[in-house]
């Protein structure tokens, strides 16, 4: 029994009402008196209990020789009504929180007004917010990006491929230079180069190189995102830190494409590995 109201727990029934559903199950009808007895609430507590049934559609409710008697509603129909109480209340939810976010928006925008000499630079270390903002910057950048690709990913590179098209569509040049030294295995090397052709057949510039020193993004000469590894946690978690300013993006561009120049193609760095035992 236990094991079936801890499931019931799960649908937002609680210990008591999970209980009270299984005595009505195992009796045609009872009063509120004769739940007492059977289970472990008290005689008070009963009444809210089987109301509270009611109202979630798992009990219902009669008259009978002048006393209140109760019955279960069947299984299959009580989960039904369940899910659908429960439907009711997402949707009440999600409408609330549209109103909610809207007044928490207001704020945040009058933070905004007050200027402060760090305004354009922002720290991001949560994994989810990196990835919203790394697909912000795609959907924006006019004319040029520059990256520097090494793991950990910020977003996977079969989720990004539809976004990148769009963006060369609209005349982006992208240069990406693309990390190995960290790859151990066979397959994450062939993984590797198969997205590095994917990406290159729809029009991304691609070179290869052992060993990154960071991962970097400069968009349109103005916006640079540099993400560190965490040398504290035990995870490979990332802090990124993006500058909207030109002059350090010019600089950075220095950074690019110095080890831009050190690099191969990725023909070239299947040609290497021919000759690498280890990766054949």
């Amino acid at each position: 029994m236990e094991e079936i109201i801890e499931e019931f727990k799960k649908y937002g029934i609680s210990k008591r009402e999970a209980e009270v559903y299984l005595a009505l199950l195992q009796k045609k009808e009872l009063t509120a008196p004769e739940v007492a007895k059977i289970t472990s609430v008290s005689r008070t507590k009963c009444y809210e209990i089987l109301q509270n049934l009611v109202k979630k559609k798992m009990c219902n409710e009669n008259f009978k020789n002048g006393n209140k008697i109760f019955s279960s509603v069947e299984p299959h129909i009580a989960l039904q009504n369940i899910l659908t109480v429960q439907e009711k209340e997402l949707k009440r939810k999600k409408e609330s929180a549209i109103n909610f976010e809207k007044t928490l928006t207001k704020i945040f925008n009058k933070n905004e007004k007050f200027d402060s000499p760090l305004d354009y630079i922002e720290v991001i270390s949560d994994p989810g917010t990196l990835k919203a903002k790394w697909m912000e910057f795609e959907k924006s950048m006019k004319e040029e990006f520059l990256v520097f690709v090494k793991t950990p990913y910020a977003v996977n590179m079969d989720e990004n491929i539809e976004n990148e098209k769009d963006t060369l569509g609209k005349g982006v040049a992208i240069k990406g230079l693309y990390e190995y030294g960290n790859l151990k295995t066979k397959k994450e090397i062939d993984h590797l180069i198969h997205f590095m052709k994917v990406y290159q057949n729809i029009g991304e510039e691609i070179r290869v190189c052992k060993e990154l020193p960071m991962k970097l993004a400069i968009i349109d000469g103005t916006i640079t995102m540099i993400s560190l590894v965490d040398r504290v946690s035990l995870k490979p978690e990332l802090t990124s830190m993006i500058v909207n300013h030109p002059s350090l993006a010019n600089a950075m561009k220095t950074v690019f494409y110095t080890y831009w120049n050190l690099g191969m193609s990725v023909e070239e760095f299947e040609n290497s590995l021919k000759t690498n035992e280890e990766y054949v």
